[in-house]
Parts: structure tokens; sequence; C-alpha cells
């Protein structure tokens, strides 16, 4: 399962044979609520995640909305991490979409990986970054002062703490405490159940924006 265990030369023999009708795996579109879904990697970091949930606030982003990522049948998203984090901490009523593979995780990132070395050439993975002990009381509070004390990406202080005070309908300092709350209670609805086996984020697959669309096209054509 570890993209650094991906032989290069077997990945790319694997990725160019003659296409099969045994081999294609159905992938289709749709969406479903936040909490429904799972990670497949613990390495998400709490200022992004957070940053991403204050402009879902504001309205700078949409709450929820297309990850762009592969979706396994057991409902554990591939990429999209902080989106779907961040979503969470908002609303985790929103509806996140994405594309379901019809492969659960534990075989899937198997076949992800081999794509991503012998199709795209990658060969090392996404560093890691901080893991789930961020997403509780003490270090979203910690982030949060930081962000109204020195401003968070493309937002002045104030403008955190106006967001804060639309999200909680409190002012001052109690809106930072029911900010808190409320991001803290929000997650409770989520699973944080990761696949058994799961790799570390640096072996995981990548696959960027850029070749989702070639990759859709090897899974649903067989190869």
């Amino acid at each position: 399962m570890n993209l650094s265990s991906v032989d290069q030369e077997f990945a790319q023999r694997a990725v160019s044979t003659d296409p099969s009708e045994e081999d294609v795996i159905p992938v289709t579109g749709g969406s479903q609520p936040v909490a429904a879904l799972k990670p497949s990697q613990s390495s998400m970091n709490i200022e992004q995640a957070l940053g991403q949930a204050l402009a879902m606030i504001m309205g700078n982003m949409p709450t929820g909305g297309d990850l762009g990522a592969f979706i396994s049948s057991d409902n554990h998203i591939m990429d999209g991490h902080h989106r779907w984090v961040a979503t969470s901490m908002v609303d985790p009523s929103a509806q996140i979409g994405g594309y379901a593979v019809d492969f659960p995780a534990d075989k899937l990132i198997p076949v992800l990986n081999a794509l991503t070395v012998g199709k795209f050439g990658v060969t090392t993975g996404k560093p890691g970054t901080g893991g789930f002990d961020q997403f509780q009381e003490g270090p979203i509070r910690a982030q949060l002062e930081a962000y109204l004390e020195n401003g968070a990406y493309k937002m002045a202080p104030e403008e955190g703490q106006a967001t804060i005070e639309k999200f909680t309908d409190k002012t001052g300092e109690e809106a930072v405490e029911a900010a808190v709350a409320k991001f803290t209670d929000n997650l409770k609805a989520v699973s944080f159940d990761l696949p058994s086996g799961a790799p570390a984020r640096p072996d995981m697959p990548v696959i960027d924006e850029p070749d989702v669309p070639t990759a859709l096209a090897a899974l649903q054509g067989g190869e």
C-alpha cells in the first residue's frame, strides 16, 4: 500500500497493458453529507483547516462542495482532507462531492499508487503535517486566537472577529468561546477512522487536478 514500495518498472507495465473489461473499476459522481465520509490519512493541519473554515463562514469559499477527489466504496476520501475537515467544523450536514470508486480503500490506495508511479511518474509523496490531535478544543482555541491577533490568509484580525460573531451570534470574547465550542461540537459528528493498514501521507497516492481525468479514464477503461 505504500507509494515508496511500488516498483516503478512493474507499475509502468501494469498501467500500459491492453485494457480489459474484467478490470474496469466503475466510477460515478455524486455527493453525500460530510459526516458520512472518513479520511484516508491522519496528516492534516489545523492552521489551514481553520483558515478554510473561516473562509466558508465568510462566504469566500463554499461550505462543502466538490472535492474533485476519489472516494472509496467504504467512504474514505483519498484527497481534499483539509476541505473535508473544515466543512465538518462549520456544518457536518453540508454536502461533499467527488468521484465514487467501486473499490474499498484498502484496495483503492494500491491501485492509485500504481497509477501515481506508473502513469504519472511520481515516486515521492507529499509531506505530512500534524495529526488528528490538533482538532480538539485546546489547539483549535490557540489557532483561532492567533488568527484574531495576527490575521489569517486574506483576513484581517477584525474580519476574523466579525466572522466568528456571525457564526455564533455572540460578540467579543463570548464569540471566541462559542466558536471554539461550536467547532469542537461539530467535529463530534464525523469519524476519524482510517482504512486498515493506511500508510502515512508521504506514502499515499499523488493524483492532482491535471491528472484526475486521465486517472478516471484509466479506472473506467480497464487499464
